[in-house]
C-alpha cells in the first residue's frame, strides 16, 4: 500500500506516492526484509534479524549472527516459520522469535555460505549455497547435494517454474527439468561459443544474475546489466524494457501485483500501459535500497542503506479546482520564499566538493600549455683540488689555503611533440570521468533530500499531526534533512536561512 494523497478536482483524481521512514530503524544500514502471511515484518542489517508484529512501530531484534565473521545474507518467511540464511549455515525459528536452532552446517567456508533458500511445491528445502546446491525432504532434518554438472559454484538464487528448477551460479542460469542440468543464460560473454548446450547466444549479460523471479510463466533475472525475461521457460531470453530505469545493476526483482525493480539507484514499479519504469523515491533518504517485501495487507516496505522504510495511507483531502484552492497553493509556496533553491543549493555542493567542470577546464588548458613552457635544470660543480696545497714559493714547508673554483650551468630542452599531443591528457581524461559520476551522485543526493524535506515541510502544514509523539517524530525527520543538506554544501544552507 503505497501513500495517496487525493485531490478531487472537476477532471479527476491526482495520486502521489511515497515512503515514511520506519520509527525504531531509522538510519540503520539495512540489508534484507520480509514479511509473513500475518502481516509482521523482519527486516535485518549484517548481524541482526528485527521484528515487528501487525500494524505497531515496536521493533525487537530475535535472532544475532553471533560470530566475528558471520552475517546474515538472506531472510525467508513461511508457513514453517523463519529461515535465516547465513556464512554460517541456516536457521530457522518457529514463531520467528525464539528457540532457533540450527538446520544446515556444510563443510567449510563455502558450503556454509548460504545466499538464498527456497522451497518447491512438495516442501522441499533447497539452499544455495558457495559450493553447490543442497536439498532436503525432511524439512531440514537430511541433505544431498548436488553440483550442477560441476558447475554449481557460488550459487546466489533458486527458483521455482511448476517442476522446473532454476538455479542462478556463477557462470549463468541452470535448469533442470527432471532429465539433468542445462546452462540457458551465460554471465560471460567469452564462454558463448564453448558452451553447446547455450538456447539463445544472441543476448548474454557480461555480469552476475543476481536474483530471480517468475509470475505467470514469465521468468525475469536480474543482473548487473539489466533485466532479461523468459517467455518460454528459460530456453530464449531477450532484454526487459529499460526506459526510466536510472540504473541497469538490478539487485531484485519483484513481483506483486505489479513488477518491481531494486536498483543502485532505487525503487522502481513498470507501467505496462506506458512500457516505462517509473520510481519510487518520494519520502526517501536514500536510493541504495537493497531489498523489498509487501506485507499480507498491502503494505510495502524497503530496506535501505539508511533504514527501514515503508507506506502508509493519509485520508483524502479534497480541494475544488477554484481560486480558493489556487490561493491555498499560493499560500503554501510562499512558506519557503525565504530558504535557497534548488539551484543555489547545487552550486553550493559542486562548490563544496570541487567537483565544478570549470576545474577539468583548468587542467586542460594547462596542460596544452605545458609544451611551451622548457623543462629547466640548474648544475653546480665545485673544484676542490688545489683549494688546501703546499705553498711552491719561499715557504715550501706551509699549506696554503686557495681559491675556491666553482661552475655553474644551466639546461633548457622542449619537448615539441607535446604540442600534437599531451600525456597528461589520459590522466584527465581519467579524472574528468570519476569527478561527472561524483557530480552526478552529489547532485542526485542534494536534490533527492532538498525535495524530502520540501515535502516534509508542505505535510506538517497541510497535515499537522495531532500526536505529540508522531509531530516530534517529523520534526526531528525535517532537522536531520537539514543536516543531510549542510552536510552536502558545508552548512551553507542553514547560513543561508539564518541569514534570512
Amino acid at each position: 500500500m503505497f501513500l495517496f494523497i487525493t485531490f478531487n478536482f472537476n477532471t479527476g483524481v491526482f495520486c502521489d506516492d511515497a515512503w515514511e521512514p520506519a520509527p525504531g530503524l531509522a538510519g540503520s544500514g539495512l540489508n534484507e526484509v520480509c514479511a509473513d502471511n500475518k502481516g509482521t515484518v523482519y527486516a535485518a542489517d549484517e548481524k541482526v534479524l528485527y521484528r515487528k508484529e501487525g500494524g505497531g512501530n515496536n521493533w525487537t531484534a530475535v535472532f544475532s549472527a553471533q560470530i566475528n565473521d558471520d552475517r546474515i545474507n538472506f531472510v525467508r518467511a513461511r508457513e514453517q516459520g523463519i529461515f535465516v540464511c547465513t556464512k554460517n549455515g541456516v536457521f530457522t525459528s518457529s514463531d520467528g522469535k525464539t528457540a532457533w536452532k540450527k538446520i544446515f552446517k556444510g563443510m567449510g567456508s563455502k558450503e556454509n555460505n548460504v545466499s538464498h533458500i527456497a522451497f518447491s511445491k512438495d516442501n522441499r528445502l533447497y539452499l544455495a549455497t558457495g559450493a553447490g546446491l543442497f536439498i532436503s525432504s525432511a524439512n531440514g532434518l537430511g541433505w544431498s547435494r548436488d553440483d550442477i554438472g560441476g558447475f554449481g559454484l557460488n550459487l546466489k538464487w533458486v527458483e521455482f517454474l511448476n517442476d522446473e528448477i532454476f538455479v542462478a551460479a556463477e557462470k549463468g542460469v541452470y535448469k533442470n527439468s527432471g532429465e539433468g542440468w542445462k546452462r540457458t543464460f551465460v554471465t560471460e560473454r567469452e564462454d558463448a561459443e564453448y558452451d553447446t548446450d547455450i538456447a539463445d547466444k544472441s543476448l548474454k549479460a557480461i555480469k552476475p544474475v543476481n536474483s530471480i523471479a517468475i509470475d505467470r510463466g514469465n521468468i525475469f533475472l536480474a543482473t548487473d546489466s539489466g533485466i532479461f525475461i523468459s517467455e518460454d521457460k528459460g530456453e530464449t531470453w531477450q532484454g526487459f524494457v529499460s526506459a526510466g530505469l536510472m540504473s541497469l545493476r538490478i539487485k531484485r526483482v519483484l513481483f506483486k501485483d505489479a513488477l518491481y525493480a531494486i536498483t543502485d539507484k532505487g525503487v522502481f514499479i513498470f507501467s505496462d500501459a506506458d512500457k516505462l519504469w517509473h520510481s519510487l523515491y518520494k519520502g526517501m533518504a536514500t536510493r541504495q535500497v537493497n531489498s523489498m517485501a509487501i506485507d499480507s495487507n498491502g503494505n510495502a516496505w524497503v530496506a535501505t542503506r539508511k533504514g527501514l522504510y515503508g507506506s502508509s495511507r493519509y485520508a483524502a483531502v479534497k480541494f475544488t479546482a477554484d481560486d480558493d484552492f489556487e490561493n491555498q497553493k499560493q499560500d503554501f509556496l510562499q512558506q519557503f520564499e525565504k530558504e535557497p533553491g534548488i539551484n543555489e543549493v547545487q552550486q553550493a555542493a559542486i562548490k563544496y566538493a570541487e567537483v565544478h567542470p570549470d576545474k577539468i577546464k583548468k587542467w586542460r588548458e594547462s596542460a596544452d600549455k605545458k609544451a611551451l613552457l622548457p623543462n629547466i635544470s640548474i648544475g653546480a660543480d665545485r673544484y676542490l683540488t688545489d683549494y688546501w696545497h703546499w705553498d711552491s714559493g719561499t715557504n715550501p714547508d706551509t699549506l696554503q689555503r686557495g681559491k675556491d673554483a666553482v661552475s655553474w650551468d644551466v639546461t633548457m630542452s622542449w619537448d615539441m611533440g607535446e604540442l600534437i599531443w599531451n600525456g597528461d591528457q589520459t590522466s584527465i581524461d581519467t579524472r574528468s570521468k570519476l569527478m561527472v559520476e561524483l557530480r552526478d551522485d552529489i547532485m542526485n543526493e542534494v536534490t533527492r533530500t532538498y525535495f524530502e524535506r520540501r515535502r516534509l515541510q508542505i505535510d506538517l502544514l497541510a497535515f499537522p499531526p495531532k500526536d505529540l509523539k508522531a509531530s516530534i517524530e517529523k520534526e526531528l525527520r525535517l532537522q536531520e534533512l537539514t543536516a543531510d543538506i549542510d552536510a552536502l554544501t558545508g552548512s551553507y544552507f542553514s547560513a543561508h536561512i539564518q541569514k534570512e
